[in-house]
């Protein structure tokens, strides 16, 4: 395992300052509700990173790379959050987030080279595929836990996760929407009418 996915696997006990889930019912239900969120984030971080490995052509590896790194991002900032609940300690409303991708509706995120070769990209538009599944499910998940009880601060930390999860599954999506007649067609694949 490298050094990057080896701090997916190691709990952060750092004190937070801010609100605390009000009762010890609305505690286990945000640690069970964080634990399923750390599991889609190192989840999505293992994919993109296995995909960003695998993938033949730069402009795919360096997509899903940001993929992967962002998904990294949201594991650790979710880890300190369900540490914190656990410990009985605060909220971290002020959490940090990095930056989100590229949101350039107008440039293709594989690069323009990519359609090219589009009959050798096997691996990374599996990985596309699959990738705009996960994104779209980790969309509706986030967008649920939005709307559940919690105190403000922890559904807006859902919503942003909601909203970063629905760019990426745009931008996969765009890509993928991009490429698709033309993969078909390298490849020799007709879908059925």
């Amino acid at each position: 395992m490298s050094t990057g996915a080896s701090c997916l696997h190691h709990r952060s006990h750092r004190t937070m300052a801010g609100k605390v889930v009000r009762s010890s019912m609305d505690q286990q239900t945000l640690a069970d509700v964080l634990l399923q969120a750390l599991n889609t984030e190192r989840n999505g971080y293992q994919f993109y990173r296995l995909a960003a490995e695998r993938s033949e052509d730069q402009g795919a590896r360096d997509t899903f790379a940001e993929l992967a790194e962002e998904e990294k991002s949201h594991f650790e900032a979710l880890q300190q959050q369900y540490s914190s609940v656990i410990d009985g300690a605060a909220w971290d409303a002020d959490l940090e987030w990095t930056r989100p991708i590229d949101d350039d509706t107008t440039a293709p995120p594989f690069g323009e080279r990519f359609r090219d070769r589009l009959g050798s990209q096997h691996v990374a538009m599996s990985a596309l595929s699959i990738g705009i599944l996960l994104e779209r499910d980790s969309h509706i998940f986030y967008s649920k836990q939005s709307e559940q009880p919690f105190p403000p601060e922890i559904k807006a930390l859902f919503r942003n996760l909601a909203e970063w999860e629905n760019r990426h599954y745009q931008t996969l999506l765009r890509q993928d929407e991009a490429l698709r007649d033309d993969s078909w067609q390298a490849n020799r694949f007709a879908p059925l009418d």
